[in-house]
């Protein structure tokens, strides 16, 4: 019978010592051959635990805690504050002031001219964009060349363009007869102040017949419309008469489609001491009235 054999104390150690240094190996291998081999090693997966054979003790890994926590960032390094009077201040640009002999060479702003005085007998004519005078229409208070006073008008044109407004209300027109009505003679004064004087009639030739009523009527209501104005002979600037000849003509032209008795149309051309003026109304019904304008010379 073999007596049982106790193991030794020194053994033990021997064997701890043994392990412990081939478990450095194993770890450090791969980290020495790393730069003789060319390749970068791998990092170490180290276990949860590490167990180490025989008579080790085991040590457990880091908590996932411990693990995770980032390391604190290092403190910036403190500098000293900056005195902020000490520093050097920038210079302004220096501007040099430009001589004198360059100011002078400037270019200077001319002054605009002052518009030249107008006459007060042609304002009409000086002042731009005014209304035109229709055609052969001559502008109020002119004649020619010759100029008048604003307001003042040749009392032939005027006397002429006056008929159609004044004649169609009276009634008679519409009832006579076709044909030649008659003819008038009248004279008028213009005075000085050019107001119109008193109606006198005067006769072409010894023994003429007295002008229809009807056309002492036409005369009197187109009076009535030039008594309130300012009139100047046809011919002349100074006070003095003027005759006029009216020579009356009624026709029936086409009626317009209603026949209406009303007036639908008028029309004038003035009179001139050169040119015989008319004057032109139409009722609806075709009725036609024509006058005719002739400027005489005065006494």
């Amino acid at each position: 019978m073999s007596a049982a054999v106790k193991p030794s104390t020194e053994g033990n150690v021997a064997a701890f010592l043994v392990s412990l240094g081939l478990h450095a190996a194993v770890v450090l291998l791969p980290f020495l051959a790393a730069p003789y081999a060319g390749v970068r090693p791998r990092p170490l997966e180290l276990p949860n635990g590490i167990a180490m054979v025989g008579n080790s003790i085991e040590v457990d890994a880091p908590t996932a805690d411990l693990a995770g926590t980032p390391a604190a960032p290092a403190p910036a390094p403190e500098t000293d504050p900056v005195d902020v009077k000490s520093l050097p201040a920038e210079a302004a640009p220096a501007i040099e002031p430009a001589p004198l002999a360059a100011l002078a060479a400037l270019p200077r702003p001319h002054a605009k001219p002052k518009p030249k005085p107008v006459p007060s007998n042609n304002l009409a004519a000086a002042t731009p964009g005014a209304d035109a005078p229709t055609t052969g229409a001559p502008a109020a208070g002119t004649f020619g060349q010759e100029g008048l006073a604003p307001g003042v008008r040749r009392l032939g044109y005027a006397f002429t363009r006056a008929i159609p407004a004044a004649t169609p209300g009276d009634d008679a027109w519409r009832q006579l007869p076709i044909g030649h009505v008659g003819t008038i003679r009248i004279e008028l004064e213009v005075d000085s102040d050019n107001h119109l004087g008193a109606l006198k009639h005067w006769q072409a030739r010894p023994g003429e017949p007295a002008p229809p009523a009807v056309l002492e009527r036409m005369v009197e209501r187109t009076l009535v419309l030039l008594r309130a104005g300012q009139f100047a002979l046809s011919g002349s600037n100074q006070p003095g008469s003027e005759r006029l000849t009216i020579d009356v003509t009624l026709r029936d032209d086409a009626p317009e489609a209603e026949g209406a008795d009303v007036v639908v149309q008028k029309k004038f051309d003035g009179a001139t001491p050169t040119h015989a003026g008319s004057a032109y109304f139409r009722y609806g019904t075709g009725r036609a009235f024509e006058a005719k304008v002739t400027i005489s010379p005065g006494r």
